[in-house]
C-alpha cells in the first residue's frame, strides 16, 4: 500500500515538475524572441517627439531624423533609389530639411542626393572639403553639385568639434581630419543627442578615421551606432566599437550583396560586445523613437510598422 502511494506521489511530483519546465521554457523562449506587435500609425507615418529612420535603400545608406523642430537626412541612398527615399520623406511628411549631411561622395550615398534638394526646401548642406585631386568627376558628384547651386542652400564644410543644434537635438562632428585619397575616410562622422539618447553615424569610415577620433579624445559614447561601411571588417574596430559602448547597432546592407557584408568580424564582434544589431536586410527600415523619455524600436516592412523592442 505504501509503495503505490509514494509511485502515485511520485508520478504527482513529476506532472508538476513538467508542467514548471513547460512554463520556464516558455517564457524564456518569449525573451529571446523580438516583440512584434501591431503599432497605431497611419500608414507608414511615425508621429513621435524625436524620430531616427533607418530607410531601407538597399546596399545603401540613408538616414532620416525628424523633430517637431526641423528634420534632417543623412546620405540618400544609391542611384535608383530616389523615387524611394522621396516617397518616404512624403509619407513622414517632410516637407523641408534643416540639414542634409552628404557624408562621401560615393554613389551608394550620395545617388538621391540632388532629386531630394530638387524636391525638399533644404536650409543647411554639411559635406567634406575636398581637395582639388579628391574631387570626383563622376556624373553623380557633377549632378548633386549642380543641384547644391540651384537648390540655394548653405554649405558648410564639415569640421571635427563644429556643433549644431535644431530644438532640443544637437549633433557634432567627429571626422573627417585631413584629406585622404581613400574617400571613405573623408566620410563626415557624427555624434547627434536628445534626451538623453545618443547616435553615432559613421558613414564609411575605415578604421585609420576610428583611430583619429579615439586620439583626439571625443566622447563617442553612445546608445545607438549605425555601423559604419555597412558593416565592413575595413571600420568597426573592437576599440572604437568598445569606446562607444552601443546597447543597439543598426547595418545598412543589401541581402546577397557582392562585398559580402557584413563582414564576419563584425558580427563576431557585436555578439562579443553583447550589442543588439539589426539590419535592414532583415528588417526594412528601423526606427528609432524617443517619447516621453522612454526608446523604441520599430521596422516597417510593406508599409506595416511593428514594434520590434
Amino acid at each position: 500500500m505504501a509503495q503505490r502511494k509514494n509511485a502515485k506521489n511520485k508520478k504527482i511530483i513529476i506532472s508538476i515538475l513538467s508542467v514548471i519546465i513547460v512554463l520556464v521554457l516558455s517564457l524564456f523562449s518569449e525573451q529571446l524572441k523580438p516583440l512584434f506587435e501591431p503599432l497605431e500609425a497611419d500608414g507608414t507615418r511615425i508621429d513621435s517627439e524625436f524620430s531616427v529612420h533607418f530607410i531601407n535603400v538597399g546596399q545603401g545608406d540613408c538616414t532620416l531624423i525628424k523633430t517637431p523642430d526641423g528634420n534632417m537626412l543623412i546620405d540618400a541612398g544609391e542611384n535608383g533609389y530616389e523615387k524611394t527615399v522621396l516617397d518616404y520623406l512624403e509619407a513622414q511628411g517632410v516637407d523641408s530639411l534643416k540639414y542634409l549631411v552628404a557624408t562621401h561622395p560615393h554613389s551608394d550615398h550620395i545617388g538621391g542626393v540632388a532629386e531630394v534638394l530638387d524636391a525638399v526646401p533644404t536650409e543647411n548642406i554639411i559635406m567634406p572639403r575636398l581637395s582639388k585631386n579628391n574631387t570626383p568627376t563622376t556624373t553623380t558628384y557633377e549632378k548633386m553639385l549642380t543641384a547644391i547651386k540651384n537648390s540655394g542652400a548653405k554649405v558648410i564644410a564639415a569640421k571635427p568639434g563644429n556643433e549644431y543644434s535644431f530644438g532640443d537635438a544637437e549633433f557634432t562632428v567627429l571626422a573627417p581630419f585631413e584629406q585622404d585619397e581613400n574617400l571613405n575616410n573623408m566620410s563626415v562622422v557624427l555624434k547627434l543627442s536628445y534626451s538623453g539618447y545618443s547616435f553615432i553615424f559613421s558613414g564609411d569610415a575605415e578604421k585609420e578615421v576610428e583611430n583619429q577620433i579615439l586620439k583626439a579624445g571625443y566622447d563617442i559614447s553612445a546608445d545607438v551606432y549605425k555601423g559604419a561601411h555597412h558593416g565592413s571588417s575595413t571600420s568597426n574596430s573592437k576599440k572604437f566599437v568598445r569606446a562607444i559602448n552601443p546597447t543597439y547597432a543598426v547595418l545598412s546592407y543589401e541581402e546577397g550583396n557582392s562585398y559580402g557584408h557584413p563582414h564576419k568580424e563584425t558580427v563576431d564582434l557585436f555578439n562579443e560586445e553583447r550589442i543588439v544589431y539589426y539590419s535592414t536586410a532583415d528588417y526594412g527600415t528601423i526606427i528609432f523613437t524617443v517619447d516621453n523619455n522612454v526608446l523604441d524600436i520599430l521596422a516597417v516592412n510593406n508599409d506595416t510598422a511593428e514594434v520590434i523592442k
